[in-house]
């Protein structure tokens, strides 16, 4: 079974992979506004293709890394029919705005992704447990107490 992703999903991410907030599920993702309206790939789409793109793939594909979801559901998660959800993936795939992934792909991907978040985290506890180390008193940091 192949998975869906938006292409070049990485280069709008926000949070890049060394950031604390970096996980699978992206809070919010850019957009590179100007230069979407100047691409004549872009414009030449009709509104409900590009509507299609924006919320049906990048907000929906944000979820989980860049990945898409069954047809199913993005047609429940946009209030639209499978057949024309179908219709959508079919002319953005062609069009290259996604990419097919294998299952075996994805799974590493992802299994890197949470890699990362856990190294993360992990740095992250290192670098608050220093920053209220000279806030500790000596005397209770050593177990005695105030």
């Amino acid at each position: 079974m192949k998975k869906l992703r938006c292409k070049n999903w990485d280069e709008h991410q926000h949070y890049k992979k060394k950031n604390k907030n970096f996980s699978v599920e992206q809070p919010w993702f850019m957009m590179y506004g100007r230069k979407l309206v100047g691409e004549r790939k872009f414009m030449g789409m009709t509104p409900e293709q590009r509507d299609f793109l924006v919320v049906g793939c990048w907000c929906i594909g944000s979820q989980d890394n860049g990945f898409l979801p069954s047809p199913e559901d993005i047609a429940f998660k946009m209030r639209i029919n499978v057949k024309e959800v179908n219709l959508h993936l079919k002319f953005l795939l062609e069009q290259e705005w996604l990419e097919e992934y294998t299952e075996e792909d994805y799974n590493q991907m992802m299994h890197e992704v949470e890699g990362q978040v856990e190294e993360n985290q992990r740095v992250n506890g290192l670098e608050k447990v220093k920053q209220n180390e000279y806030i500790v008193p000596e005397n209770y940091a050593k177990g005695r107490g105030y």
